[in-house]
């Protein structure tokens, strides 16, 4: 759990440092009705991934939204938000310092572009941060305990989720 808690903290923290900070350049790409929005801004260590924002404003509470988006509750939910979800496969739990992490392999249908594609990350609850925020993160990993599988392309996607109530 040590290595899994350690990599989820270097990205955690590589996030705060470059995307969060005051002067950092975000490029709107979209804007919905319902409020959300989508931003890119560039990595200044790796331009051929670049972070990717989403802002939202979600009419529940913070628990709620946390159960909501919880991986116990992807094969309900996921599909509603991703039309291309298939299938989530947990692996193992894990917990270091007070982060509760899970091992898991999430697989995605064919689109159009691009082959049927499978994501082995950790899944990370880290909350709540000392302003109250709830966090959240996925940390891609490679491991023998999840092996390729067959008609499938491995991806992979870091992420950090900030959940706050509106004040």
């Amino acid at each position: 759990g040590k290595d899994l808690a350690e990599a989820y903290q270097s990205i955690k923290s590589e996030y705060e440092t470059l995307a969060l900070a005051k002067n950092a350049k975000w490029k709107v790409l979209s804007t919905h009705t319902d409020g959300s929005q989508v931003s890119i801004m560039k990595h200044k260590t790796d331009p051929s991934c670049p972070y990717v924002r989403m802002t939202s404003i979600m009419p529940a509470p913070v628990d709620e939204v946390w159960n909501f988006l919880s991986l116990d509750n992807w094969p309900k939910t996921m599909p509603k938000m991703d039309p291309f979800y298939e299938s989530l496969t947990i692996f193992g739990d894990y917990k270091h310092k007070g982060i509760e992490m899970r091992l898991a392999r999430k697989r995605l249908k064919r689109i159009v572009a691009f082959g049927k594609r499978d994501f082995t990350f950790v899944s990370v609850s880290d909350h709540p941060r000392g302003d109250g925020a709830w966090v959240s993160g996925t940390v891609s990993v490679v491991t023998d305990e999840i092996p390729r599988k067959k008609g499938y392309t491995r991806a992979f996607q870091d992420s950090i989720a900030f959940y706050e109530p509106l004040k």
